[in-house]
């Protein structure tokens, strides 16, 4: 009864990379475009001001080849880091290759908008129970 989840575990994790590069490539864009050009500019700049390294080798920046690399279905020797995935995400301002690794484990993202209409569903829920309590009370009197 218990190696269902550990099947279940080694499942997530066994696609776990390719969902992220598929939420990747999806925010990068076409290989072919300046876009990922930028987005190359946008990572050494990120990576430069925080004094961090996006690869595990001695260079300090990245270029359009090891993006292309990690974006690609079939590179599995070339995967992101954890450091490449967070600055990839700021870079473009788009947290849905995080999320992908998130749903991993089984957790998604709250954006802004998310806590908002979270933090204004609680509300309502309050206020209906408040109303309730309101109302057994004055039903008691």
């Amino acid at each position: 009864m218990y190696q269902l989840p550990l099947i279940d575990d080694a499942a997530k994790l066994a696609g776990a990379m390719a969902s992220i590069r598929t939420a990747m490539r999806a925010v990068a864009g076409d290989s072919e475009g300046a876009g990922r050009k930028v987005l190359v500019d946008k990572l050494n700049d990120l990576a430069l001001r925080a004094g961090v390294k996006l690869t595990g080798g001695n260079t300090l920046s990245i270029s359009k080849a090891t993006l292309d690399k990690w974006l690609a279905p079939s590179d599995v020797s070339h995967p992101p880091s954890l450091v490449a995935l967070l600055a990839f995400c700021l870079a473009t301002n788009n947290v849905e290759p995080f999320r992908a690794a998130a749903r991993t484990l089984g957790l998604d993202v709250m954006t802004e908008e998310d806590r908002r209409l979270r933090d204004y569903g609680k509300a309502i829920i309050d206020m209906k129970a408040a109303r309730q309590r309101q109302r057994r009370l004055e039903e008691s009197l």
